[in-house]
């Protein structure tokens, strides 16, 4: 499930098209994993935070390729 959040979220920035935006999920993943650890008694696995930032990339490279196919068709 974290994964799947993750790429939506990847989506997102990507539909956002600033850097700023693409910068600023990760910033914000990040953040959320590190409240996380910081809040809770035993900290979850760093792998979820390799999961949750490798759906993120997954989500935006998914949508730039996307994007370009489909500009490439219009030419």
């Amino acid at each position: 499930m974290i994964f799947a959040t993750a790429t939506i979220i990847g989506i997102a920035a990507g539909l956002q098209r600033t850097t700023i935006g693409a910068l600023l999920g990760v910033a914000l993943v990040s953040i959320a994993f590190m409240a996380a650890v910081a809040m809770s008694v035993t900290p979850p696995p760093l792998t979820t935070l390799f999961i949750t930032l490798g759906g993120y990339n997954l989500g935006f490279i998914g949508y730039l390729v996307t994007a370009d196919m489909m500009e490439q068709r219009r030419a």
